[in-house]
C-alpha cells in the first residue's frame, strides 16, 4: 500500500489531484478489505473454527471515531508556534491561502491535530513533507513543512500523538503548513 501511495504521489500534477486519487486508493482498499472479510466469514462457517480477523478499515481500540465536527472551534494546533498566515489570508504574491502557517522552533514536535488514519506520508512536489490524515466524515489534515516525519502509511493516530519533527529550510525559521479539507 505504501508503495501503490508513493507512486500516486508521483503521478498527480496538483495537490487536488492527490487528494482525488488517495480517495480512489482508499475505496478500492475497503473493496478488497470486504471481499477478505467476506471470505473469512465464509471459511469460518464452514470450518467452525477460528477467529475472524479486523478488516483494514476498521480503527484499533483506543480510537474513538468521534465524527470530527464536533471538534469544531476547539481543534488545537499541531505545533506550538506563532500564527503568521490565516484561512483565507492574501498573500504578497496575491495567492489566497488555503489554510494556516505557523512559525515554529527547530526541533519542535509535530502532533495529529485530531484522530484518524494516515493516508500520505512523504514527500511532495513543492510542499515537501507531506502528512495526510484521513478523519471521520470525508476530512482530512494537510500538514507540510516538516524535517522528519515519523508515522507510516496506514497507521492510525490519536488527537495530540506525535507525528513528525520540525526543521529548517534554507536559512528561513520552520513553519508548518496546515490544512483541514473536505
Amino acid at each position: 500500500a505504501e508503495r501503490q501511495v508513493k507512486k500516486l504521489g508521483g503521478e498527480a500534477a496538483s495537490l487536488r489531484e492527490l487528494m482525488v486519487r488517495l480517495e480512489s486508493f482508499r475505496k478500492k482498499r475497503e473493496a478488497e478489505a470486504r471481499v477478505l472479510e467476506e471470505a473469512e466469514v465464509k471459511h469460518k462457517k464452514l470450518t467452525a473454527v477460528g477467529v475472524p480477523s479486523a478488516s483494514e478499515g476498521k480503527p484499533p481500540s483506543g480510537v474513538t471515531s468521534k465524527p470530527i465536527t464536533l471538534a469544531r472551534g476547539t481543534l488545537r494546533y499541531p505545533v506550538v508556534g506563532r500564527l503568521i498566515e490565516r484561512f483565507g489570508q492574501t498573500s504578497e504574491g496575491g495567492l489566497t491561502a488555503n489554510g494556516i502557517t505557523i512559525v515554529t522552533t527547530l526541533g519542535a514536535q509535530v502532533v495529529a491535530p485530531y484522530e484518524g488514519r494516515v493516508v500520505f506520508a512523504g514527500n511532495f512536489r513543492g510542499y515537501g513533507q507531506l502528512l495526510i490524515i484521513e478523519h471521520s466524515e470525508g476530512y482530512h489534515s494537510l500538514l507540510a513543512g516538516m524535517a522528519r516525519i515519523d508515522i507510516l502509511i496506514g497507521q492510525w493516530v490519536l488527537v495530540g500523538e506525535p507525528v513528525g519533527v520540525m526543521g529548517r529550510s534554507e536559512g528561513t525559521r520552520p513553519s508548518l503548513y496546515v490544512e483541514l479539507r473536505r
